[in-house]
C-alpha cells in the first residue's frame, strides 16, 4: 500500500484527508469539506480491506488522500457524499493513472477518436469548474453525451472538430 501512497504523492496528491463526523477534514489545515463542497475523487483503489481516494479540491488548495477502511466506505455510501464517490475502484493495478479531472473522464491523446470526442465552446449545460467560476470550453463525448477533460495535446490536433453554442 506504502507504493500506492508514494504513486499518488507523485500526481500532488500529498494532503492527507480524513473523513469524521459526516465531513472530510484535511489535516494540518482549516478546510472542511462536506458533501456539496466543490471537491473531486479523481481515482479510487482498493487494497484488501482499505478504500485510497485521491482527492482534488483546486478552489480550496486541497490535492489530498483519503483512506477509509471497508465499514467506513460502506458508511459513506449511505451518506450525501455517496454520488461524489459513485466511480470505478481499482482492485489491481501496475501502476498508478489518474483517469479522472474535476469529476470528469479525462481523455489522453492515445484514447482520442475525432469522430467521438469533440470541443464545445460556451454551452450553459458545463458542470461546476473546480475554481468556482464557469468553463469556457470542454471536451464531449457524443457517444455518452457527456462532458469530458481533453489533454491539452489534444486540443491542438487538426482533426478536433469544435461546436460552438447557438441561442
Amino acid at each position: 500500500m506504502q507504493t500506492l501512497y508514494k504513486a499518488l504523492k507523485t500526481y500532488g496528491y500529498k494532503d492527507r484527508i480524513v473523513y469524521d463526523n459526516g465531513l472530510l477534514g484535511i489535516e494540518g489545515k482549516e478546510t472542511v469539506l462536506g458533501p456539496d463542497s466543490l471537491f473531486f475523487v479523481d481515482a479510487g483503489y482498493r487494497v484488501m480491506h482499505t478504500f485510497l481516494f485521491a482527492i482534488s479540491a483546486p478552489k480550496y488548495d486541497v490535492k489530498g488522500i483519503l483512506e477509509l477502511d471497508l465499514q467506513t466506505y460502506h458508511t459513506l455510501g449511505t451518506t450525501p457524499f455517496a454520488a461524489k464517490f459513485d466511480l470505478e475502484i481499482k482492485q489491481q493495478w501496475d501502476e498508478v493513472n489518474i483517469e479522472r479531472q474535476y469529476g470528469m473522464r479525462k481523455i489522453t491523446k492515445a484514447q482520442f477518436d475525432p469522430n467521438r470526442y469533440i470541443l464545445r465552446k460556451g454551452f450553459p449545460d458545463f458542470p461546476n469548474c473546480p475554481y468556482g467560476h464557469t468553463f469556457k470550453m470542454l471536451g464531449y463525448d457524443t457517444h455518452t453525451q457527456e462532458y469530458v477533460r481533453l489533454t491539452p495535446d489534444i486540443l491542438k490536433l487538426d482533426t478536433l472538430k469544435t461546436e460552438h453554442y447557438k441561442e
